[in-house]
């Protein structure tokens, strides 16, 4: 097996795949509490649909390994990449003495650096131990995630890593992972395993273990096993929706004889399964999944409550309902996460437009209490949530929160994050607010720098210069006329001595 070789020194890259619901997520976690019995290290992250920061899943496995490793062979393992590691990892800093502040790196080093310090750093931590890495969902992984995934595929020949990655099947052609997948598999740099649905048989067990002593009789079985085609979350809320209908008969004892022809379409459709059991829900546990899903997959109790939506004993009330019909479950301390995408999706799903606005940009309103004066590290997730309020949110001050998000994306080498702000930040901006439209021109001359298009570099600074010199600010000028210079006049880096060359860039592109 690929972790029994991965602990002799040949470490490679696994992939779950199937169906929404298949299992994946689920397999994913009984490999990794396996390994963990064992003796390996495991570190865990996830994807999300509407990930606010690049790199989120390798940032929940940095800050896992930061929070786990002891102090010693933490600050041998960060070496000389301090600085650039507390980028992704702020909680660096409090654990290693001496990180100096961000150094800077030109932007078309900046990526290789960053892939380069990560994957050394994972693997200097480990030490003796062997070490899985859990990345959960990449089927929504953001470009710069793929890229660095696809630099570890690289460098895992020999060493005691594996990295075990989940996705749907199902995968919209645009996303960054699907022909990212394509080519890790066609190039033999990882494996994939395919996950197929359950028998017949394998469906009774199921419902055999979730029903207890009020066994189903054959033919709810039976129906069950038809209407799902042996997708186990279908299977799970098929089950789910009959135990809990309003159909029940003698208090609970039996339960309806069979699925009406109603209930095959809708058990066939699980979103539509999920929307009928969430609709049995009380008024104020629907309320509360409705605040929790605009938040995200993943939300603490503190930041909810904050929210007002609901609060104190009525708040941890409608948490528990939900938890007991699977809607939810727990994801550590004053953590929860929803149980599958295709809940959150179902709950947002029914939300007027005009409602879904409104309630981001309550978010927002929260996150900018609730982080404070720490408000601009999370300025994508702001700036998130002020984006998706629409013309209800200030367009000054969306831009503005997109800016930010997009200084921080540049700090991470997450270049193609930094064109997605800064275009958003442009689309909104007033043409009178000069100095905010030559700043993120500016920064987008710099991603482009960072992406090697180096015309489309000169063409952004200069767009920025120009403004700057409209407003009269000499420094910022001068700073982009340097970086003109650096480019050439013709768009080309001029030469330099060969002991003054830069790394050359690495290869960047998803496909």
């Amino acid at each position: 097996m690929a972790l029994d070789r991965a602990a002799t020194g040949s470490g490679g890259m696994l992939f779950l795949a199937g169906d929404a619901g298949i299992g994946a997520s689920r397999l994913a976690s009984e490999v990794a509490a396996d390994a963990a019995r064992k003796g390996w290290w495991v570190l865990s992250g996830r994807c999300s649909e509407q990930d606010v920061a690049p790199l989120a899943p390798f940032r929940d496995v940095l800050a896992a390994a930061v929070a786990s490793a002891a102090a010693r062979p933490l600050q041998e393992a960060v070496g000389a990449n301090g600085s650039v590691l507390a980028q992704l990892v702020p909680a660096l800093r409090q654990r290693v003495r001496g990180i100096g502040q961000a150094t800077e790196v030109p932007a078309n080093q900046l990526r290789e650096q960053l892939f380069r310090g990560v994957f050394e750093f994972l693997a200097a931590c480990q030490g003796a131990k062997p070490l899985l890495i859990v990345l959960d969902d990449l089927q929504w992984a953001d470009v710069e995630t793929v890229l660095l995934l696809r630099d570890f595929a690289e460098r895992l020949a020999g060493s005691r890593i594996v990295v075990l990655g989940t996705y749907w099947d199902e995968l919209d052609s645009s996303r960054p992972f699907t022909t990212a997948a394509s080519r890790l598999l066609r190039r033999r740099r990882a494996q994939r395993f395919e996950l197929e649905r359950l028998s017949d048989r394998e469906v009774e067990k199921m419902i055999a273990v979730m029903a207890g002593d009020k066994p189903l009789t054959p033919v709810q079985v039976i129906g069950i096993q038809a209407a799902t085609e042996g997708n186990p979350l279908f299977v799970e809320h098929s089950y789910l929706y009959m135990a809990d209908s309003e159909m029940m008969l003698g208090g609970g004892s039996r339960m309806q004889a069979n699925f009406t022809e109603e209930d095959l379409e809708l058990a066939q459709s699980v979103r539509g399964l999920i929307g009928r059991r969430l609709e049995r829900l009380s008024e104020p546990a629907q309320r509360m999944l409705v605040a929790a899903a605009v938040i995200g997959r993943d939300f603490d109790i503190p930041l909810l409550e904050a929210f007002g939506e609901l609060s104190g004993h009525e708040l941890r009330d409608a948490i528990d309902e939900a938890t007991r019909g699977r809607f939810l479950t727990s994801a550590g301390p004053e953590r929860y996460r929803f149980s599958h995408d295709l809940v959150r999706q179902r709950v947002l799903a029914v939300l007027p437009l005009p409602r879904l606005q409104a309630y981001h940009l309550a978010v927002a309103d929260t996150l900018e209490r609730v982080y404070g004066k720490s408000v601009s590290e999370k300025a994508g997730e702001v700036a998130h949530h002020l984006y998706q309020a629409g013309t209800s949110a200030d367009p000054v001050k969306t831009s503005d929160f997109l800016t930010q998000a997009a200084r921080n994306a540049l700090a991470v080498g997450a270049f193609e994050e930094v064109l997605r702000q800064v275009e958003r930040a442009l689309q909104l901006l007033p043409g009178d607010k000069t100095r905010e439209r030559a700043e993120a021109l500016a920064l987008r001359g710099q991603a482009y720098w960072g992406l090697s298009r180096n015309n489309d570099a000169k063409a952004a600074w200069s767009g920025a210069l120009g403004r700057y010199e409209e407003l009269g600010d000499d420094k910022s000028a001068n700073a982009i006329h340097a970086q003109l210079h650096e480019i050439g006049a013709d768009g080309v880096a001029p030469e330099r001595p060969k002991s003054q060359e830069p790394a050359a860039p690495k290869e960047v592109e998803v496909s």
